[in-house]
């Protein structure tokens, strides 16, 4: 019964924790495994290898002595130790890369989740079938959210599940990948060797036992808090699980779930700011009509690859967007997410907020907004009186939208129930439908100054469909069909160009005075080998990762406005080139973060982008001039975000 367990140990974990030492990748492994199923074949060498296996074992066992207390605390050990190095192997081919010292403090996170365990059942079975289990699983997901949004699974995105399981029918958990078979084929051999390394009739754990565990694990518990606190964490690729071990970087980032004060905080220098950047009362019932509608689409996953590297395509893919100068202000903006989390990008924009000061995952729709929230949304309606709709062609649930908003103080929204889903593309409601929504309510409310924000969903990942409700239109020339799911996004966006061309054809043709507001989310996460391959490069420079955050936008007007190309900016300050082309005066906040364009002209989660140095920087790199700008737009963030009761009603009234 024990065989096939054991072998899978022998010709499985073998070869990857040999990885490091030999340099061996993917291929030698797959020769060893291939090696092990051979020899599987072989029944007297199976017989051979799981007696000599057994022997190991059970010498384990009789050196810990007959002690059966000592003897569970050692199989506890051997657990947690094993749990470690399998979460790695799931996700990264070198198991000891962070350093011997970081390795053990995951042994000790895991060991403490089994000996707490093992205080309240007293038997070994369980408590590591469920203390390790749950890293198991933790791992387990963490594979397939890097196959699908290129980064580890943090403990952010728990709050994210419900988003995650709306889309999760359009990707494909196959085919499994060869870590996670190993992986868990040696958790299960480990159960079982243990299970029949047990012996009848243990003693159960006395109180004076449980209550020693105990506190080992409280004094454990707080060692792990203050080293998992001052821990550098990593976000991009796999970073976090190289350098700091997976099970220990995802520990370490519980602290990014909350932001912590900034250093010198103080509602008087805000209060200072508010008066400096304070905006001249204007009586703006005297202007009527005047003011534009202000349409604001945020297009899924909408992204111009190039700009990571040369490729050539059939056709070009968003010829129209591409050439659409005349009365339009145009260019790059950095997001602060990749493949995934899109309400932040929506966040940034429509409160000028940042999430370089907040874990580039968490999502602040779901933590952080519980009451009514500054954004243009309430600036708009309490100082020009539109009215504000918002709509949504998927799932209301997803991201915490109906409750953000109505603390944006939205008047309606619309989600995919309200739809006709009658032109749909895969299985989503398509741009093309969504703007005709999106110009059927301009059309019945129209009367009165509106304000729209459309977000699509036409070009959400994955992109492996295979159904009838898609055309590819696009192949690349020099890799066909070597990329499938490229081809498929490219022509995805090729269909968005194409509706974003009759969108402005409409609004063309209207008398009232409109300003359209367009700009991608993120860019999608494709097969890493299509980057390598257009870039050259694996992108290890915070200048050439910064490219993978890089969305096209355009600010349109069907009247005559002064036309500009922007290289970057990002996506916090869009709003200020909305207000300026609308004619519609810079709030306060907005006033700040023009005059901190000057300085910062690109800000992400990542870093910013520095003039005087003439690339991108991580935070801790800005100059004595930068570093002024940067703590004064924390400062005025945490105000806006956390510090409820002291929050400045200048830079942040809100509608009640």
């Amino acid at each position: 019964m024990i065989q096939l367990p054991l072998l899978i140990i022998t010709y499985g974990a073998l070869p990857l924790l040999l990885m490091p030492l030999t340099g061996a990748r993917i291929i030698s492994t797959t020769v060893i495994l291939a090696l092990g199923i051979v020899l599987m074949l072989h029944k007297s060498t199976r017989k051979t290898v799981c007696a000599g296996m057994q022997a190991i074992l059970q010498k384990i066992s009789d050196t810990v002595g007959q002690n059966a207390f000592v003897r569970n605390l050692a199989y506890c050990l051997i657990a947690a130790v094993v749990t470690v190095i399998l979460a790695q192997i799931m996700i990264v081919t070198t198991v000891f890369s962070m350093g011997f010292l970081k390795f053990m403090w995951g042994v000790l996170i895991v060991l403490v989740a089994i000996l707490l365990l093992y205080c309240f059942f007293g038997k070994i079975i369980p408590s590591v079938l469920l203390g390790s289990g749950i890293f198991m699983v933790i791992s387990t997901i963490n594979v397939y959210v890097y196959r699908f949004r290129g980064r580890l699974f943090e403990p952010v995105d728990i709050f994210s599940a419900g988003t995650a399981l709306n889309v999760a029918e359009n990707y494909s958990l196959l085919p499994i990948p060869l870590s996670l078979l190993i992986g868990w084929g040696i958790f299960a051999a480990m159960l079982i060797a243990l299970h029949r390394l047990q012996r009848e009739n243990e003693p159960g754990l006395t109180w004076k036992k449980r209550c020693m565990l105990l506190c080992i694990c409280i004094i454990s518990s707080i060692g792990i808090y203050f080293y998992a606190s001052g821990l550098s964490t990593y976000h991009w690729h796999k970073e976090g699980a190289q350098f700091n071990g997976y099970i220990l970087d995802f520990a370490s980032k519980f602290k990014e779930i909350s932001a912590p004060e900034p250093e010198n905080y103080n509602t008087e220098l805000i209060a200072g700011l508010a008066d400096q950047y304070a905006v001249d009362r204007v009586d703006h019932e005297s202007e009527g009509s005047d003011r534009p509608h202000i349409i604001a689409i945020m297009d899924e996953a909408f992204s111009d690859l190039s700009v990571i590297g040369e490729f050539s395509t059939n056709t070009e893919v968003i010829p129209f967007i591409s050439s659409l100068k005349e009365n339009a202000v145009s260019g790059y903006a950095l997001a602060s997410v990749y493949g995934g989390n899109t309400a932040n990008s929506e966040y940034e924009f429509l409160t000028g907020n940042s999430l370089a000061w907040l874990s580039p995952n968490v999502v602040p729709y779901q933590q952080y907004i519980r009451s009514s929230t500054y954004s243009m949304v309430s600036y708009l309606k309490s100082s020009y009186h539109y009215k504000c709709v918002a709509m949504h062609p998927f799932y209301s649930s997803g991201w915490n939208r109906p409750a953000a908003y109505e603390h944006f103080c939205f008047d309606d929204c619309y989600f995919v129930e309200d739809f006709p889903q009658t032109n749909c593309v895969r299985d989503y409601v398509s741009d093309q439908e969504m703007f005709e929504f999106l110009i059927q309510t301009y059309e019945a409310q129209k009367d009165e100054p509106l304000f729209i924000l459309g977000v699509t969903m036409q070009n959400h990942g994955g992109y492996t469909y295979t159904g009838e409700n898609y055309t590819k239109s696009i192949s690349l020339n020099d890799h066909p069909d070597e990329f499938p799911e490229v081809e498929q996004y490219l022509s995805l966006i090729h269909e968005t160009d194409k509706a974003v061309e009759r969108l402005i054809a409409y609004f063309q043709s209207v008398e009232e005075d409109v300003v359209i507001v367009f700009f991608g989310d993120h860019q999608p996460n494709l097969d890493e080998a299509f980057y390598e391959t257009i870039s050259g490069t694996t992108a290890d420079t915070l200048d050439e990762q910064q490219l993978r955050y890089m969305v096209p936008f355009f600010i349109w007007a069907n009247y005559e406005i002064e036309e500009k190309y922007i290289d970057c900016t990002s996506l916090n300050y869009l709003s200020s080139y909305v207000y300026e082309v609308a004619g519609i005066a810079l709030p306060p906040y907005n006033k700040f973060l023009q005059e901190m364009e000057k300085t910062i002209p690109a800000i992400n989660a990542n870093g910013f982008y520095s003039p005087d140095a003439g690339c991108y920087l991580p935070f801790d790199k800005a100059n004595e001039k930068e570093q002024r700008w940067l703590g004064l737009y924390e400062t005025l963030q945490y105000n806006s975000i956390f510090d409820n009761e002291n929050r400045n009603g200048s830079f942040f009234p809100v509608l009640e």
